[in-house]
């Protein structure tokens, strides 16, 4: 099933790299990135039980991407390291460790959006179920790229208590976590 899920997230970024998708934040190259980097660093962030975090770089030529030296954090946290002068960050990356029943880790917090925010940069988040998200920083639309399984997952996770959807908003988000602001 996992195996089906990979193929499916590759057929979808190979179409994304030739049809284009109204209001796409983010182009098919950065995206196809993403998705290699993250399935290296979801599955260490779930081995270890720890966040993983870091940017992503537009290289000078505009189609090539690159990151900047992962940064380890603790289960429900993660600093990234700072980032070269000069350097194209395009979005921030990060993973949510492995899975806890008590920990609300599939889909981005309010603090990953808010944080992506307040950087002006766009987000990406792997979770334990193996999700992955984009966080749009110019329009505060959170979504999907890819669903359950898409990325390698922690074996011990369940299943989620609350059903996520595929895009969430800020104050969608402050709803589902209870935070009142």
């Amino acid at each position: 099933m996992i195996a089906f899920h990979r193929r499916a997230a590759a057929m979808i970024v190979a179409l994304w790299m030739v049809i284009p998708v109204p209001g796409q934040a983010q182009d098919g190259h950065e995206t196809a990135f993403v998705i290699g980097l993250m399935e290296s660093m979801n599955a260490l962030s779930i081995r270890f039980n720890r966040e993983v975090c870091g940017y992503i770089l537009r290289h000078p030529d505009g189609a090539h991407y690159s990151t900047t030296k992962a940064s380890w954090g603790g289960h429900a946290s993660c600093a990234s390291l700072a980032v070269e002068d000069g350097a194209a960050v395009v979005s921030s990356w990060h993973t949510h460790a492995a899975w806890v029943p008590e920990y609300d880790g599939e889909v981005p917090s309010v603090q990953d959006v808010e944080g992506d925010m307040q950087l002006g940069v766009n987000g990406w988040v792997g979770t334990p179920g193996g999700r992955l998200w984009f966080v749009d920083v110019d329009t505060g639309d959170i979504r999907q790229v890819c669903s359950l399984g898409c990325l390698p997952s922690d074996p011990n996770f369940i299943g989620d208590d609350d059903p996520v959807r595929k895009t969430y908003t800020l104050d969608a988000l402050q709803q589902r976590f209870g935070d009142s602001r």
